[in-house]
């Protein structure tokens, strides 16, 4: 059997202290048998794209899915599972007649029918429409919740951050560990399964909210008695994986792995459309004003109750794309602008306004390559006022990040930054060139983690990556990718990668079955079942989204 177990933005820096200390008991103890490794995430290092590369054993560039959102011209879709264009892993394990069980993994609904059992994660807009599949067997949810109460695959509501919510998120956390946890262990104590992925997203949202009580050196920093909250995550996680280890017995091999890393937030900010302008690449409308998309965002993003909220949606009469979109490019002059950002704070990136991919582009082909080279060059020479060293490390190009028939859904050019006294620069939206500077501080009333502020953590590329069982050579193997970890994944339920898979398993560490067996079909369809979502769909998951704080 294979345990495969998912902790969201986990990584060696937020772990290896609490190992030390002695505070992850079940951890170390797997980690005396087992191969470790650093686990590059994709680019940008986010969820949706870099789970997804584990799950297909190949890059966003050949599997489609780049980001929680997919553009057509000015509009936004939000993306799901219909947008992957490689099957998952436990699909073609599920076709080679192994028993499979995946549960709370994102990105992953609609729910596949497999040889097995399927559990959507937090990203499912549960309540949201009558044809919601969260589950396979569609049944299973009804059983999950009669038997437990909870599917457990959400979490705290993020909306409201009053003065008592981060004692509250933070029983939340460790109750929905352990819920999951449970259900698992009966699952795997009930059946067998050859294959078993659990995902856990609360490390991730504990690292983005109490990175701020736990970091002294932290530009957010501010005195708790929750110092200690992310560490009391990480404790209940290894609890966790202690249980699923007992249940899943001695002999089977464990992956568990992140996404990618976690690290704390600076309070200088970057408004990447108002240095655009500055440079004369992009105009702002002055005649926009606010703009009703941004008026209904923050009707959406004002203190009220989640059941109002989602109502505002339904009143605005258009799917939650379309005000994300309009909120997005707000007050951009088309006719005016070669070049524009979507300013997401998880992805630094710029578009070319290109004639004939945007309905109103202003840039041939031939002229695009050129304007990307001086946009490039200048970005890299930006300096940080506060210290004069650079803000862009390095620019990435699509084909830099991925290969394959999709690289166009990646922007033009990638930006990666310095993180100054190792912390990560915000990215605040230009509101419609209403932000007169490109850099500035962060205001006091941005900094409550609630919708349209700052989280005091944020992500870094750096993962991690343990794998344990009969013929791993326990050590320390270096760099890998998340590619490679699920095609070792693969091949530890007996499975060769497909052609279309860009991802090398890891037979440096781990001695495999001499001959792996030829997975079913050549790898390049898409999965059977899923479609995008309707408007009520999207409503219910864009909010969703910006709880999490990846949509502004």
């Amino acid at each position: 059997m294979l345990l495969v177990v998912g902790w969201d933005g986990a990584c060696w820096s937020l772990l290896e202290p609490l190992l030390e200390a002695g505070e992850l008991p079940h951890l170390s103890k797997l980690m005396e048998r087992a191969a470790r490794r650093t686990l590059r995430s994709t680019v940008p290092p986010v969820t949706f794209p870099a789970w997804t590369s584990f799950m297909t054993a190949a890059n966003p560039g050949r599997h489609g899915v780049t980001d929680f959102t997919l553009r057509d011209g000015y509009r936004l879709r939000f993306a799901n599972a219909a947008d992957r264009c490689l099957p998952t892993l436990w699909r073609l394990a599920s076709d080679a007649g192994r028993r499979v069980g995946v549960y709370a993994f994102p990105a992953t609904y609609p729910a596949e029918q497999l040889h097995g059992i399927q559990v959507c994660g937090f990203d499912t807009p549960l309540g949201a429409s009558g044809r919601v599949r969260a589950t396979e067997p569609r049944s299973l949810a009804a059983t999950l919740n009669r038997r437990y109460g909870t599917l457990a695959v959400g979490g705290p509501p993020q909306g409201r951050i009053d003065a008592g919510w981060h004692r509250r998120a933070l029983e939340r956390l460790r109750n929905g560990i352990r819920d999951r946890t449970r259900i698992v262990v009966d699952l795997l104590a009930a059946e067998r399964y050859d294959l078993f992925a659990v995902h856990y997203m609360e490390p991730d949202t504990a690292a983005h909210h109490f990175w701020q009580f736990c970091d002294r050196a932290s530009p957010l920093y501010r005195e708790s008695d929750l110092a200690g909250a992310l560490a009391d995550v990480y404790r209940e996680l290894d609890a966790a994986l202690g249980e699923l280890l007992r249940v899943a017995g001695d002999d089977a091999h464990v992956l568990l792995l992140s996404d990618h890393g976690s690290v704390g937030t600076s309070d200088r900010v970057l408004c990447w459309n108002r240095w655009l302008a500055e440079q004369g690449w992009l105009a702002f409308d002055e005649r926009s004003g606010g703009g009703w998309a941004a008026a209904v965002k923050a009707a959406l993003t004002a203190r009220l109750p989640a059941s109002m909220q989602a109502r505002l949606f339904s009143l605005a009469g258009a799917a939650a794309g379309r005000i994300e979109a309009a909120a997005r490019f707000e007050g951009i002059d088309w006719a005016r602008t070669a070049a524009f950002s979507e300013e997401l704070n998880y992805q630094p990136a710029v578009w070319i306004h290109r004639a004939g991919r945007e309905p109103l582009g202003q840039v041939s082909d031939e002229a695009a390559p050129g304007l990307a080279d001086e946009i490039a060059e200048r970005a890299l020479a930006l300096r940080d006022p506060v210290d004069g060293e650079p803000v862009v490390r390095r620019v990435l190009r699509p084909t830099d990040v991925g290969d394959g028939s999709y690289v166009d859904r990646l922007p033009d050019l990638l930006f990666e930054l310095r993180r100054p006294d190792g912390f990560a620069y915000v990215a605040r939206p230009s509101r419609g060139g209403r932000e007169a500077e490109f850099f500035r501080r962060l205001r006091d009333d941005e900094r409550g983690g609630e919708k349209g502020t700052v989280m005091s953590g944020a992500h870094r590329a750096e993962g991690i990556g343990v794998v344990a069982g009969p013929g791993v050579r326990p050590g320390d193997y270096g760099d890998a990718d998340l590619p490679s970890a699920g095609a070792t994944a693969l091949a530890l339920v007996g499975l060769a990668p497909t052609a279309a898979m860009d991802g090398v398993a890891w037979s440096d560490a781990v001695e495999f079955a001499p001959a792996l067996e030829s997975a079913n079909g050549d790898g390049s369809a898409t999965v059977a079942g899923p479609r995008p979502y309707d408007d009520a769909e999207s409503r219910d998951v864009a909010e969703r989204l910006r709880a999490l704080g990846y949509l502004d």
